[in-house]
């Protein structure tokens, strides 16, 4: 007998004779199968072909299986489910989970989301893993192959193909200087934003920041003397020095509930305001537990802004 290839066989027939060893009765398994008996008959001649063998002998009683398909039996019934279940959609359920689920975001960005998903993510996924990872400008790369699920993050240009992206929540930037600082007695004006030294964020190789562009508008400069790469350690440096901090308000407002000895100032001048988006990459779009954990991240965003 030369070797036989499953692409040289209708799987239909599979289910046909799976019907057949249960019903042993070809009106009755053209009935379930809702074809004609001339069908079944066909099919049956067709499976007796590929398997070499009768399958089934008529008797007074109706059809009696061979020793050959009794055991093929339980062999067909596991795979028909494998089949099944190849083809249904796949359920997440976070209760069972133990996936390790990838953030990318900055240490701002921890500071401010995290806190928000955090006790849902434990309370709904609690064998789950929850991985954060700090933002630069390579994690689109990681992204791409799909090392990392979700990053948030303020995108200053469209994404690039095959990322996708979801607006979270719009923001602008404030200021943050420490209390009793000796040019702010009478708030934040231009001179004294002007007058200030200031400590700045740098993430990735931007070396002109969004405010400087809008004081150039204006004719201004600003004195930058510290770069530093992250927000927290930059705001710490603010809590005990004269220097300016420049930041995004939702962080200034995080910063200053956890630190009684900081201020938060509006900006003496008109920034543009921007988005936090959430971006992965497509091929996780329709990914159930990628999907769970997205919700779980904008639901987070509604719930805060809805509070606010």
């Amino acid at each position: 007998m030369s070797e036989i290839k499953l692409s040289d066989i209708d799987l239909n027939l599979l289910y046909v004779l799976q019907v057949l060893i249960e019903e042993l009765n070809v009106t009755k398994a053209a009935s379930r199968l809702n074809v004609s008996q001339p069908a079944v008959s066909r099919s049956l001649s067709r499976l007796r072909d590929v398997f070499d063998d009768p399958l089934f002998i008529r008797t007074s009683h109706g059809l009696s299986a061979t020793a050959k398909t009794q055991g093929l039996a339980p062999y067909l019934a596991d795979t028909l489910k494998n089949l099944e279940n190849l083809i249904q959609p796949i359920e997440f359920n976070p209760a069972q989970s133990k996936r390790r689920f990838s953030l990318s975001t900055t240490d701002f960005g921890t500071l401010t989301v995290l806190p928000k998903i955090l006790d849902q993510f434990r309370q709904a996924a609690p064998n789950a893993v929850l991985d954060v990872k700090s933002w630069n400008e390579d994690m689109v790369t990681e992204l791409d192959q799909c090392n990392i699920d979700l990053a948030v993050s303020v995108l200053s240009k469209e994404p690039p193909s095959g990322i996708r992206a979801m607006r979270l929540q719009s923001d602008h930037m404030v200021c943050l200087a420490r209390k009793g600082h000796p040019l702010l007695n009478q708030g934040l004006t231009l001179d004294a934003y002007l007058q200030a030294d200031h400590v700045q964020v740098v993430l990735g190789r931007r070396e002109f920041f969004a405010v400087d562009r809008e004081l150039d508008k204006l004719g201004h400069k600003r004195h930058v003397s510290v770069h530093l790469p992250n927000f927290v350690p930059a705001a710490r440096t603010v809590m005990n020095s004269d220097l300016l901090l420049t930041v995004p308000k939702l962080f200034a407002e995080d910063m200053v509930q956890t630190a009684s000895d900081i201020e938060l100032f509006e900006l003496p001048f008109q920034t543009r305001s921007f988005d936090y988006s959430m971006i992965w990459h497509e091929s996780y779009q329709h990914d159930s537990a990628h999907m769970w954990f997205r919700g779980l991240l904008r639901q987070a965003f509604i719930d805060a802004t809805q509070s606010a």
